[in-house]
């Protein structure tokens, strides 16, 4: 079959970090983890330096270095830092957005909510963080919000990554194993990471970038068959500066 011969069903998947969110909930809980002083497997230098030099890696490391913790530790971490009165948590002469939904965005999922659209979230955080936020900040139900998940051993987590993991090809895997033959009408990103989610949208459907590296821009938009294209400048505001 065709993909201009599938299906059109009420169906829209987005990236988190960065393009629902100004801002990346899993640093942010990582960042807070550490403030509070839970003994993790990586150090916040560590991590920047694998941002900088193995994105994919990074993703990956940051949610094995949770291993030992229990999961209501998660949670409680993520409402905390969504709760945050201040803008910024502060490590040495780092400082760590707080995450906020993107207004517009924001508005855009609960459009789709009205409209009976099934909306999936699909991000490289942790999974515990994705679906708390999914759920509260955008009415996400935990069984459509799939995060990087770590196996539970004795009620803690390890440092064994379930798969698929949400990371480039992954986040495509993740979307199938979760709807099934459904394909999206709507996906949304700020990452040339996501392609492979990006390729999925059906013919007829549009793919809403966030990001703000033209060169990115132009590597997904050229993968994208068929469909309308929008783009959407992803310039962050700068909020006023804080320590948390």
């Amino acid at each position: 079959m065709r993909a201009s011969d599938q299906a059109i069903e009420r169906v829209a998947v987005f990236d988190l970090d960065g393009t629902l969110l100004i801002g990346d909930i899993g640093d942010a809980v990582f960042a807070y983890l550490i403030l509070e002083g839970h003994r993790l497997t990586l150090s916040w230098g560590e991590y920047q330096h694998l941002l900088r030099t193995h994105k994919s890696k990074a993703y990956r490391t940051v949610v094995e270095a949770m291993a030992g913790l229990e999961p209501d530790t998660i949670v409680r971490a993520t409402s905390a830092v969504m709760n945050a009165a201040k803008e910024y948590l502060t490590l040495g002469s780092d400082r760590v957005r707080k995450p906020k939904p993107r207004p517009l965005l924001s508005q855009f999922v609960s459009l789709l909510h009205q409209l009976q659209y099934q909306v999936f979230v699909i991000s490289a955080s942790n999974h515990v963080s994705v679906q708390h936020v999914s759920q509260a900040w955008f009415n996400v139900p935990p069984s459509h919000a799939f995060g990087i998940q770590s196996r539970t051993f004795e009620g803690r987590l390890t440092a064994e990554l379930l798969s698929p993991v949400p990371i480039g090809p992954g986040k495509a895997e993740l979307f199938r194993l979760a709807a099934g033959s459904a394909v999206p009408l709507i996906t949304g990103t700020d990452s040339a990471l996501d392609i492979p989610l990006l390729r999925i949208t059906h013919p007829m459907g549009f793919t809403v970038w966030l990001g703000d590296n033209p060169s990115d821009y132009n590597a997904a938009m050229a993968t994208v068959k068929g469909g309308q294209k929008i783009f959407f400048a992803g310039s962050d505001e700068e909020p006023e500066s804080d320590d948390y």
